[in-house]
């Protein structure tokens, strides 16, 4: 039973990338590309549900170490409307860019408080607790972690950029399953996870506006 779930495990951690190709590039959609990546997520965690212990979703919190962390993942935000002329691929600007995967107006806005929301809650429970894992190196489930985001990313930025990212990322989604393991909880990579959300909506409403 165990190594069928992990033969089922290897195989999910590509359906991510098969989620957003679909969405973004077959629907040209947005929502179709986090819709379907979270329809992933949600089937998975049910049938899984009783092969892995359960991580608490809001416990685990460290003061010094989760104001920390939620500080460094707000700075995501500035950092990235600072970069923005030097890392950007687009010559329409990033409102258009938006504007062709079906984000304007409302659908926008809708959209950046799912991602800041919904969005943290159920890749923490997915990538830091149901394919975690027990390694403290960098492992498999990490680098699945960050190679969806390159899907999303090469439409956006220059391609330098795109692997500078890619390994914050793996390094990102290492630091917060150690945290995670080592409190038993997720609420510190939810929360930091909340906050770079946050603050890539914001720089996005402000790259978009300028």
């Amino acid at each position: 039973m165990m190594s069928g779930f992990f033969r089922v495990r290897n195989i999910v951690l590509v359906l991510p990338c098969i989620a957003v190709l679909l969405g973004l590039n077959l629907f040209e959609s947005a929502w179709a590309a986090i819709l379907l990546y979270h329809a992933v997520i949600v089937i998975y965690l049910v049938l899984t549900r009783r092969e892995r212990s359960r991580t608490r979703l809001f416990q685990g919190w460290h003061r010094a170490i989760g104001t920390a962390l939620i500080v460094v993942c707000a700075c995501c935000g500035p950092l990235l409307v600072i970069l923005w002329p030097v890392i950007s691929n687009l010559n329409g600007g990033l409102s258009s860019a938006l504007d062709s995967f079906g984000l304007h107006g409302t659908r926008w806005y809708l959209f950046a408080a799912y991602f800041v929301s919904i969005h943290p809650v159920l890749e923490e429970l997915f990538w830091r607790d149901a394919l975690a894992g027990g390694s403290r190196k960098i492992s498999i489930p990490d680098t699945a972690f960050a190679s969806y985001h390159v899907l999303v990313l090469v439409h956006f930025l220059k391609f330098p950029w795109v692997i500078i990212v890619f390994v914050m990322l793996t390094l990102v989604s290492w630091l917060w399953r150690r945290i995670a393991e080592h409190q038993q909880g997720l609420a510190i990579p939810v929360f930091s996870h909340v906050a770079a959300g946050l603050g890539i909506m914001t720089a996005a409403c402000i790259i978009a506006g300028g």
